[in-house]
Parts: structure tokens; C-alpha cells; sequence
């Protein structure tokens, strides 16, 4: 009888972790661009001692995370596909759960693909509800972009870390601030996961400047998820609606095919009223992947 042990995840698991998740996106979408760099990227931001690794004998066989965040914690998980069906979701799902309530959170998101039915069936019996669709876009650049066009008053300059990572940091936060669930991060986290990125190449971010103030931005890295990646791009609210998140996006395709990386995706809310998604779509990007986030309320001391 095969026993499945759940230990504490350390650094020398990346490898494994990465080969359960390439192997669960391969069996739901036929490929997976996701590499062991990836994961290691996504930990930048992660105390360690909150994930968790399930081992049958020395193979690892499943893996789940959950971040802090105040009142709201964010979990994530993936079980190999030849070890479903023997309850190793669910051990995830509940260690996680009771971490989260045991440290103070009151509610949980977490995670599956659109396309893992067996995944979205345990969480709805495990009580969580859907409540949001995000989509992972790509585009696949066979001609140089467009050179995009920006409105009267705004322009381009290069990132200069020391001069604009803190001004760069909060107009990022105040664009974000009023998205689903956004939660803040301190600078010394955002430049972390950034800055201390193997991948930082300042080259590769967009800052639009109105006068002295930053209006709007992207960070990108290349070789990311198998191609040059937009980790995030933002209009701050009094520059919106004037074409300027059409000139980011140009604006990053370009700076991609001049790397000679035309593979370029991102990530979006696709249930958001932000007109995000329709913006991707018109650009020429099409889904590839697809998350449904799940959440539930906790008890306290759970």
C-alpha cells in the first residue's frame, strides 16, 4: 500500500515541484512552457515554510503554497497526474487551509485550471466557490510592431533603479489599488521579487513620465514561461482612457522583437470591467491557459 508523506518544501525541491506542475499543465493543455527558473522566480516572494511538498517515498508527487497576506491568504497546489485520485488534493487543500486559519487569515483563494474538472469538483465539495476566471494571453509576433502611439504630454524614459524604483513602486500600487482582491506590497517585497529577479533587465520596462510624475508602466523579463513575459502593466486613474494601455502594450511588443523573443504572453483578470482582456484580444493575443479562483471563508482557529 502506497503511504504518502507531507513534508516542508525546501529549496532543493524545485526541481521536483516544477516536474509535478510541467506534468499536470501537460496533461490539461497537451505542452507546458513552465521551467524550473519559473518557479524559482515565484518563490522570490514566498517564505518557504509555508509550502509544502507530498512525497511518495523519495518522489514528489504533489505540492502546495499559501502566501500571507493579512486577513486574505492566496494558496496554490498541484498533484502529478499519475498520483490522482488516491487524496492527495485533498491533503493539500486541508494542510493549507488549516495553516491559513492558524495564522490568522479569514478567508482563502486558491486555484485550478479551467480544465481540471477533477481539482474544481474537490474544491466545491471541500466548500469553496468560484468566484473568478483568469487567463494566461500570448501572442506570437511574426512582423515587426507598430510604433506605439502615445498622447500629447506623456513620454518615454529609460528605469533608472536608483533614481525610480521607489516612484515606479507607488504608482504601480495606486494603479493597482482599486483591482479584485489587490492586496499592497511593501517596496522591500515588490523589489524582491523584481529587482532581485535574475531576469531584471531595466531595458526591458516601459516608465511614461507626465512632467515628473509617472503616469503609467510595464515590467517585463525575457524567458519567462517560455517567452518574454508583461508581469504587469498600468495606467495610473488620471491618465486612463486615452489610449495609453494600447501604447504600453506595443510598446513592450516592440521591445521583445528587438530581443528576438516573439513569443510574448501575460496574465489577465478575464472577468474584470477594466476592458483589460478586450484590450489583449484586440492586440492579437488569444487565451492559452485558464485559472478559476476558488475561495472560502474561515472559522477562526480552524
Amino acid at each position: 500500500m502506497t503511504s504518502f508523506r507531507l513534508d516542508p518544501a525546501v529549496a532543493v525541491d524545485a526541481a521536483a515541484v516544477t516536474e509535478v506542475v510541467v506534468a499536470l499543465e501537460t496533461a490539461l493543455y497537451g505542452h507546458s512552457s513552465f521551467s524550473q527558473a519559473d518557479l524559482e522566480d515565484e518563490w522570490l516572494d514566498l517564505d518557504l515554510s509555508h509550502a509544502r511538498v507530498v512525497r511518495d517515498g523519495d518522489r514528489i508527487v504533489g505540492y502546495g503554497a499559501v502566501r500571507e497576506e493579512g486577513e486574505l491568504w492566496d494558496a496554490e497546489g498541484a498533484v502529478h497526474p499519475d498520483a490522482l485520485g488516491q487524496g492527495i488534493g485533498k491533503m493539500i487543500v486541508t494542510e493549507l487551509e488549516g495553516y491559513a486559519a492558524r495564522g490568522g487569515a479569514r478567508r482563502i483563494l486558491t486555484r485550478a485550471f479551467e480544465r481540471d474538472s477533477a481539482a474544481r469538483r474537490l474544491l466545491g465539495s471541500l466548500g469553496y466557490r468560484a468566484v473568478r476566471v483568469f487567463r494566461e494571453m500570448r501572442i506570437e509576433l511574426d512582423a515587426p510592431p507598430s510604433v506605439p502611439m502615445w498622447p500629447v504630454g506623456l513620454r518615454v524614459v529609460p528605469f533608472d533603479p536608483d533614481r525610480d524604483a521607489l516612484e515606479f513602486h507607488a504608482a504601480h500600487e495606486e494603479a493597482f489599488a482599486d483591482h479584485w482582491e489587490y492586496t499592497p506590497r511593501a517596496f522591500e517585497v515588490w523589489s524582491r521579487s523584481y529587482l532581485g529577479s535574475g531576469r531584471f533587465d531595466p531595458t526591458l520596462w516601459c516608465v511614461v513620465r507626465a512632467g515628473h510624475e509617472t503616469a503609467a508602466g510595464t515590467i517585463c523579463t525575457a524567458n519567462t514561461y517560455g517567452g518574454g513575459w508583461v508581469h504587469t502593466l498600468f495606467t495610473r486613474r488620471p491618465w486612463r482612457k486615452h489610449g495609453v494601455g494600447a501604447a504600453l502594450l506595443g510598446d513592450a511588443f516592440a521591445r521583445f522583437w528587438e530581443r528576438d523573443e516573439h513569443s510574448v504572453g501575460l496574465g489577465v483578470d478575464a472577468t474584470s470591467d477594466t476592458g483589460a482582456f478586450r484590450l489583449y484580444e484586440r492586440a492579437g493575443m488569444s487565451p492559452r491557459l485558464g485559472f478559476v479562483i476558488y475561495e472560502k471563508e474561515l472559522g477562526v482557529g480552524a
